[in-house]
């Protein structure tokens, strides 16, 4: 399963690659932007995948440009409350000074809120990482009450406020990407029996902001608004 836009992919993270993110999660780059900076062990990363790998946690790999650069998490979900959290790394410092992490941060908002229509988002960041700040500012993220001398802050965004600020940021990325290209869910013919990805489809499915869907050969597409 993956979903692209704007010329980056967004892969349903397998544990082929769960190597690869720990090495990523144990970069010095991306640890000190967390609260847990300790040495993550092979086992530790299996045993954190089992527990993630379900419905209630959507982990996904960032392709750009034909390379591996990140991860997209949506964690902590409750379907009840149509709530979530979400997070970002990118281990390559070359990324950080471009549009790339403004773009990815704005198309997984958009997930949460055009694809899954949940309610509210919230996001961590620590309060000396002024950067994502200002990313989830933009995104209209609000810091919590009651977080202004806490090191890891919890910020929240609701529907009502993505969608005020949505359009001029749709706008401002087209232009940036020189692209309108719409969003497009593919779940590749490989993985129809893939019991969780089929959940998460029956979850798209219900989306209001399908434009069109078909199936082909290759898989299955959804596009998006």
């Amino acid at each position: 399963m993956k979903y692209s836009r704007y010329g980056i992919t967004f892969h349903f993270m397998k544990e082929d690659d769960i190597e690869l993110v720990r090495q990523w999660r144990n970069d010095p780059v991306v640890a000190n932007n967390y609260e847990y900076r300790e040495h993550i062990t092979p086992d530790m990363q299996k045993t954190w995948f089992k527990s993630v790998n379900n419905i209630n946690n959507l982990y996904t790999v960032i392709e750009y440009q034909g390379e591996k650069i990140g991860v997209i998490n949506i964690k902590n979900i409750d379907w009840e409350k149509r709530e979530c959290e979400g997070g970002i790394f990118l281990p390559d410092p070359k990324y950080h000074q471009t549009f790339i992490p403004a773009v990815i941060s704005y198309i997984t908002t958009e997930i949460i809120f055009c694809i899954f229509e949940w309610n509210v988002g919230h996001a961590h960041v620590l309060q000396e990482n002024k950067n994502v700040q200002a990313f989830v500012k933009m995104l209209g993220y609000e810091l919590m009450p009651g977080q202004e001398e806490v090191n890891n802050q919890l910020y929240q965004i609701t529907r009502e406020s993505f969608e005020k600020r949505s359009p001029k940021i749709k706008k401002a990325v087209s232009v940036l990407i020189g692209s309108e290209e719409k969003g497009i869910l593919a779940i590749p013919a490989d993985e129809f029996s893939d019991l969780l990805v089929l959940q998460w489809e029956a979850k798209v499915n219900t989306s209001r902001f399908i434009t069109k869907s078909e199936t082909t050969e290759e898989g299955r597409f959804y596009y998006f608004s």
